[in-house]
């Protein structure tokens, strides 16, 4: 989860005690423990460099990565901060900036690029489709979700087949079955297996989901008039269980801390942050956040 977080749009100030206050505020990310933060006093703390809020991004991904010859598969993407998309490999043509398309007959292995733009920079993602025609491959992890530097078991196997492949999380020749021991891992990741036989060539893939309880901001310089912010003394942390709907909130009485650990009971939330100033004033909510907590 490549994964983005929305980041804030100018927030309305709230007051919370004598009068209130707007910073630029930025909520950064909390499924992967990619980057450092600052550390701080208050007792939750611990992904990903700040992004420009107007960068484009898209997300492009495949129903399944392995058919039978003849088969169909689905295409599902959505771009953000983009106005066209063009579609070249398995398929062309013009693209609207977010949807699906069922492609197929398909009858060899493929590769679908999709390369959008905006007023700024481009993006570009590329799925690949192989056409098992006949080996039979099974590839599991055990677990598939894992905390933060956890470890997790491959177990795979493609009777038949006289020489297999790995890709994407893990490299290199394998036999036939086997199991492998993978991690530490810091962020989610595809393991493939292909393998060839006299029955024809297959394709297995899974994804092992890394859990991260960390959420981390970048820590606000300035007002929103533009002028520098020197009274910044903390912050406050929401959250609930459904968008823009805080039930919680936490207060950190530090102005350096950049991150903390979200220590509630698991499930899927959704994150918003203030700044407050030394006399108490608090900032609108910054960008939201959308967490699973494990």
């Amino acid at each position: 989860m490549d994964v983005r977080f929305p980041l804030p749009t100018r927030a309305l100030p709230r007051r919370v005690s004598s009068g209130s206050r707007a910073f630029v505020l930025a909520l950064l990310c909390g499924a992967l423990a990619a980057c450092g933060g600052g550390g701080g006093s208050g007792t939750e703390r611990g992904a990903r460099s700040l992004a420009d809020p107007n960068a484009p991004s898209l997300s492009f991904s495949a129903a399944k990565t392995s058919v039978a010859p003849g088969e169909s598969v689905q295409l599902t993407w959505r771009g953000s901060n983009v106005s066209q998309c063009q579609a070249s490999g398995g398929w062309t043509g013009s693209k609207p900036v977010s949807g699906s398309q069922s492609v197929g007959t398909i009858d060899s292995s493929a590769e679908y690029r999709l390369n959008c733009s905006g007023p700024g920079d481009g993006v570009s993602r590329r799925v690949v489709v192989i056409v098992a025609d006949g080996t039979n491959i099974s590839l599991r992890a055990s677990p598939e979700k894992i905390p933060v530097n956890g470890s997790t078991t491959l177990t795979w196997s493609a009777p038949g087949a006289d020489r297999c492949s790995a890709n994407g999380g893990w490299s290199g020749a394998k036999a036939a079955s086997g199991t492998l021991r993978v991690g530490p891992l810091s962020a989610s990741t595809n393991y493939q297996l292909t393998c060839s036989g006299s029955g024809g060539n297959g394709l297995s893939s899974v994804r092992v989901e890394v859990l991260d309880k960390t959420i981390r901001w970048q820590a606000p310089t300035q007002n929103v008039d533009g002028s520098p912010l020197t009274d910044l003394a903390g912050y406050v942390i929401y959250w609930g269980k459904r968008s823009r709907s805080y039930e919680t909130s936490y207060a950190i009485d530090s102005a350096t801390t950049t991150q903390w650990v979200a220590d509630i009971a698991p499930g899927n939330y959704y994150f918003a942050l203030t700044a407050v100033d030394l006399e108490g004033n608090e900032s609108g909510y910054s960008g939201e956040l959308q967490k699973t907590i494990p």
